[in-house]
């Protein structure tokens, strides 16, 4: 395969200024996208934006990657987090990774989504490293937003459980991804709600089982804590951040 003819021929298609062997394309107003070959040339990594480009970040993020493309490329995990990126003005902590079997950035060519790597700069809270390719790509797909690159963290929340007093839960025994907020809705929910518990994963891959008996309790991470309605919701916040 002519990775180099297939991004040359991409619509609007044009040289990434102080990038080598990179590229960049705007296929609709508000949408800048790029693309950098590996040093073997034989893989690509690509980076999206929509209404936030930023050039001098953006280049910042494909020489990072290729620095540590042996990472990016070699390591098996669907979605990973490359730690020691920082960038003036920005929280951004991580660079992420996700491999081609977890997105679809060329859905028209399989050919060439089979050796893209999506990157894009992201927070530690985002990602733990576990998560299979259906979970990578629901979070890289609907969660996390990467191309905006003005947005906020949208941390790792996996959660498991069921409230039979409101009906509200997981279903079957795969856990789900929640936002922040809607894990603290359904936490504050189970206060008085005998036989309900909620199990929480976060990006440190901690475990915690949360429930109501007469009292807040919350195991895990080898402690077993008792907590008031306003202390648990603090705790939530905190241990996803």
């Amino acid at each position: 395969m002519d990775i180099v003819t297939k991004l040359s021929a991409l619509p609007n298609a044009g040289p990434l200024s102080g990038v080598s062997d990179a590229w960049q394309w705007s296929p609709a107003p508000g949408f800048v996208l790029l693309a950098a070959l590996s040093s073997d040339r034989r893989h690509v990594f690509r980076l999206n934006t929509k209404d936030s480009y930023d050039a001098k970040l953006c280049r910042a993020v494909l020489q990072f990657v290729r620095e540590r493309e042996d990472e990016v490329v070699g390591r098996p995990e669907s979605l990973i987090a490359l730690p020691g990126f920082s960038w003036p003005g920005r929280d951004f902590d991580v660079i992420g990774r996700i491999r081609p079997e977890a997105h679809r950035l060329f859905p028209g060519d399989p050919d060439l989504n089979s050796v893209v790597f999506g990157v894009f700069p992201g927070y530690s809270s985002e990602i733990s490293g576990t998560e299979s390719a259906d979970q990578a790509a629901e979070r890289f797909s609907r969660m996390l937003k990467t191309s905006d690159l003005n947005r906020k963290p949208s941390p790792f929340v996996l959660v498991r459980f069921n409230n039979p007093q409101t009906g509200a839960g997981t279903i079957g025994e795969l856990p789900a991804f929640v936002s922040p907020d809607y894990l603290l809705h359904e936490l504050r929910l189970l206060e008085g709600a005998q036989d309900a518990c909620l199990e929480l994963w976060n990006h440190r891959n901690e475990k915690w089982m949360v429930r109501w008996d007469g009292q807040w309790c919350v195991v895990g991470n080898g402690r077993e804590l008792s907590m008031s309605a306003d202390e648990v919701t603090v705790w939530a916040a905190a241990v996803i951040r």
